[in-house]
């Protein structure tokens, strides 16, 4: 057969590239022509009795894969679509990142396997369905699992290195098998010495949405299950040196949650975000702030402040959450609202979720990242699943590109619920809007004079009390639509290498 002319690869001494020489110089080569030609002239040289060259089918040594050709990691893991049926999903994405076999380049040999990880977003309450089949795709097609869970010292014990195992079955011969499963296997990871429960707090908003927790649905206990997070214990005092809010609850286990690092109290929480808004900001845009709650319909004002210092809009799925109220579905309507903001959390900065806070994410993210180089240390592993939650998978990608070495490859999506399409309601669409704003404004209008007529009568105490309940009655449906009505990811919307693609 004839041996093709491969195009000539881009190649410099330090093994660095950049796209303006790549596209400059030579033509590109992708990962998969490269292992093809490789293959080729392999085969024509043990057909003519001799070795393969050094370096693979190019005497100059192997092509490398120049960064333009790369596929892009996404930047979203959870995501929120309309189908074409109109229902509605929760998604959380899976990512593969792999890193190519190295060769030896004196024989040209295979020295260790390709390896491959994938970085899975877990939700922590969802549909049976969603966890049986993470079940069976992490007992199936991979070597080693490692998982997210906060969880006392007690209850975790020393792991062994992971068998090289997929499905129950082990590769090679049967006696070697026998000889290699009696022998023990050196300290490895950690690993759950018992079986956990879900925390009060984690099976409340499981059944409040008709879901399933984690910690019921998922078996984490299994040979190759490892756990890839610090310890409570540890967590609790990194917490208390860094003076972040500690989300541990004393007595409970499982995994950390997803939201943003504000106070532990629903109450304490929206108190915050009513007064410093969730753009945060100096003492101009407070003062602004300020104003209005001096004019009608102050949390309109406040969501569109909000919405231009940080980057919100309107979400696509309100219509369906109207829907779903007017037709008398309030499940429907909670897990919309409840999907919606576990996407809204991805957000940087103050608006999100807190991907970036020290300890809780990116402290646990270090050691999730030591975990699995371990794994892949480990003989016979070549294909690792790493799951976590949302919050952490940017900071976990930029580790498993920058730190490790590895480069994304595919990624694909699982549905974590799924909200039956609402009939359509245009009249409740429209009325909504109108609405709130007459009865903001006659709220407006009402509290202005009786507060007036209170102060007149010298009753300066029961003015300022309705001033205040004006506040809180505001303040509760400000921090409500901005939690259940606006996206506040600008990535969602706004990128065209994110979710979307």
């Amino acid at each position: 057969h004839p041996r093709p002319s491969p195009p000539t690869a881009v190649v410099d001494d330090e093994d660095r590239w950049t796209e303006e020489e790549a596209r400059d110089e030579q033509p590109e080569m992708s990962w998969a022509e490269e292992r093809r030609l490789r293959r080729m002239k392999e085969r024509a040289s043990t057909r003519r009795g001799k070795p393969a060259p050094p370096g693979g089918p190019f005497a100059g040594g192997a092509p490398r894969l120049a960064r333009a050709s790369r596929p892009a990691p996404i930047k979203e893991y959870l995501r929120l679509v309309e189908l074409g049926d109109g229902a509605w999903e929760l998604q959380s994405a899976t990512a593969v990142f792999r890193r190519n076999a190295p060769f030896d380049e004196t024989t040209g040999e295979c020295v260790a396997p390709a390896q491959e990880v994938a970085l899975a977003a877990t939700v922590h309450v969802g549909d049976p369905t969603y966890y049986q089949g993470l079940q069976e795709e992490c007992d199936a097609d991979y070597d080693a699992v490692l998982f997210e869970l906060i969880t006392g010292e007690e209850n975790l014990r020393e792991g062994r290195a992971p068998e090289s195992t997929r499905g129950g079955a082990r590769h090679g011969d049967e006696d070697e098998d026998h000889h290699d499963r009696d022998r023990p296997r050196d300290p490895f990871l950690p690993q759950l010495a018992v079986a956990l429960a879900p925390t009060p707090d984690a099976r409340r908003l499981a059944d409040t949405h008709f879901l399933v927790p984690q910690l019921d649905a998922l078996d984490l206990c299994g040979g190759n299950w490892y756990v890839a997070d610090m310890p409570k214990q540890e967590l609790a005092r990194l917490q208390a040196e860094a003076g972040e809010a500690s989300s541990v609850v004393a007595g409970g286990d499982g995994p950390a949650p997803s939201g943003p690092s504000l106070p532990a109290s629903p109450a304490l929480e929206a108190l915050v975000v009513t007064a410093k808004g969730r753009a945060g900001g100096g003492p101009l845009r407070q003062a602004t702030r300020l104003v209005c709650w001096l004019v009608p319909c102050p949390e309109a004002h406040l969501l569109l402040l909000d919405w231009v210092w940080g980057g919100g809009r309107p979400s696509k799925v309100l219509g369906a959450m109207l829907d779903s109220l007017a037709g008398g579905n309030i499940i429907a309507a909670r897990r919309l609202a409840f999907a919606q903001m576990i996407v809204s959390a991805q957000a940087k900065g103050a608006v999100g979720g807190g991907a970036d806070v020290p300890v809780l994410v990116e402290r646990r993210n270090d050691v999730a990242t030591e975990c699995l180089a371990k794994a892949l240390d480990a003989p016979g592993v070549s294909r690792v699943s790493l799951l976590y939650g949302g919050l952490h998978m940017p900071g976990l990608t930029r580790r498993l590109t920058e730190t490790l070495g590895l480069e994304p490859s595919t990624q694909r999506w699982r549905a974590v619920w799924r909200v039956e399409p609402p009939g359509a309601n245009n009249a409740v669409r429209w009325a909504a809007l109108p609405l709130l704003l007459f009865l903001d404004g006659t709220d407006w209008a009402a509290t202005i004079t009786d507060a007036a007529a209170a102060a007149d009568a010298g009753a300066i105490g029961a003015a300022a009390a309705m001033g205040a309940l004006y506040v809180v009655r505001h303040g509760a449906v400000y921090y409500s639509l901005g939690k259940w009505v606006l996206e506040w990811n600008r990535q969602l919307f706004d990128g065209s290498d994110g979710v979307n693609t």
